[in-house]
């Protein structure tokens, strides 16, 4: 009975849904578009789709939030100093995908 199970467990923790949402947000300059992975509830990753924001600014912040997102499982995290505007079109890219 043990046995049977740790296999059912094994089965279920394997076949976790994985599924790609996309979702835009208001940056500085234009819309932010991102693409989410998720397995069941759990963020596993966020990619940046489209972006018109300054590069030298944008990309390390959506680098920090991307990581505190993942980590934190959660959208509400701190903006980052000199990227607000980004920061919230980002988060809010993030948000919308995972309502979709």
């Amino acid at each position: 009975m043990k046995k049977l199970l740790l296999s059912l467990m094994a089965v279920f923790t394997i076949t976790a849904v994985a599924a790609t949402k996309e979702g835009t947000g208001l940056g500085y300059k234009d819309d932010i578009t991102v693409s989410v992975e998720t397995e069941g509830d759990k963020i596993v990753a966020i990619k940046v789709i489209k972006m018109e924001e300054t590069k030298r600014i944008a990309e390390p912040a959506i680098e920090k939030l991307t990581a505190e997102i993942i980590a934190k499982q959660s959208v509400e995290v701190d903006n980052v100093a000199g990227a607000t505007y980004t920061s919230e079109g980002f988060k809010e890219a993030v948000a919308d995908a995972l309502k979709k």
